[in-house]
């Protein structure tokens, strides 16, 4: 029986880190588990303190990256390294503000493959701070002309930033992620949230990367469906399985940091877009 390997993206929380790490440590198993902590160049030098403090732990790997690139370029590069050095039966991908309070679930993981196999396993979320439970999103893709209305909105409101900021904060304040399909029941072949994803040796074997074509942020878990539907990959939702999103809400300002991260937003959310309806072209041929 091989390990079943957690990557972790870090940026700059340390502690949301450290909590996620211990979470991982007290999971029945423990022996059979590894991890691999990505620093995605956090500025203020978080990943080389995890290193030192993780150096003698022969079960956690950290890995420095000199730059950050994002969210599906910084877990490529956690789980080729997982892969290369661990040969897992299981990738485990997840926030490193996830706790895995749920004991056995390790053991479900390998209990879940052995009566439904799997190539991607999608948990019930639950973030406490909101009281809401964040997976499955949906059982179907945003098409082209949906995608094409989000571009063109998001770069209306750039356009004139300054203008649309008021609106936008109270937005984006208000954001949340929240589960589009009931999460207290079984689902296949779904959307299901990137917090936590659990990837079976059925998909890392047969993609070079887990998350292609690589955004810097969003539209990962549809460009991932889309894959698995079109190479008769299973997707499947157990709300059996639990993890806890410890988000919380942020608290936005009126200062020019929080404008810049809006503005931030934003701009990935035009990026994301497009690469999701390219992929989505070239895998369907069609407009859909």
């Amino acid at each position: 029986m091989g390990c079943i390997c957690f990557v972790i993206l870090h940026y700059n929380g340390i502690e949301d880190t450290e909590k996620c790490i211990q979470s991982i440590k007290e999971l029945e198993g423990r022996q059979d588990i590894r991890i691999v902590i990505v620093d995605n160049a956090s500025p203020n030098g978080t990943g080389q303190l995890l290193s030192h403090k993780y150096a003698h732990d022969k079960t956690i790997d950290i890995v420095l990256k000199k730059e950050n690139d994002g969210f599906s370029r910084g877990n490529n590069a956690g789980c080729a390294y997982a892969l290369t050095k661990w040969d897992p039966d299981f990738l485990v991908v997840a926030n490193n503000d996830v706790i895995f309070a749920q004991e056995e679930f390790t053991t479900l993981i390998r209990e879940t493959y052995e009566k439904e196999p799997f190539a991607v396993l999608g948990p019930d979320i639950y973030d406490p701070e909101r009281q809401i439970h964040q997976s499955p999103i949906s059982d179907t893709l945003p098409d082209t002309g949906q995608v094409g209305r989000t571009i063109f909105l998001n770069r209306v409101v750039l356009g004139a930033f300054s203008l649309f900021y008021p609106v936008m904060k109270r937005y984006f304040q208000n954001l949340e992620v929240k589960a589009g399909l009931s999460y207290d029941r079984n689902w296949d072949d779904v959307c299901v949230m990137g917090a936590c994803l659990v990837f079976s040796r059925e998909y890392f074997q047969d993609r070079d990367k887990v998350f292609a074509p690589e955004t810097r942020f969003y539209y990962e878990e549809n460009i991932m469906l889309l894959w698995c539907r079109q190479h008769h990959k299973i997707v499947r939702y157990r709300p059996a399985l639990q993890v806890m999103h410890m988000e919380g809400r942020a608290t936005e300002t009126v200062d020019a940091d929080n404008r810049k991260k809006i503005k931030f937003r934003m701009k990935n959310i035009v990026d994301s877009a497009g690469i999701y309806r390219e992929y989505l072209l070239r895998e369907t041929g069609r407009e859909v």
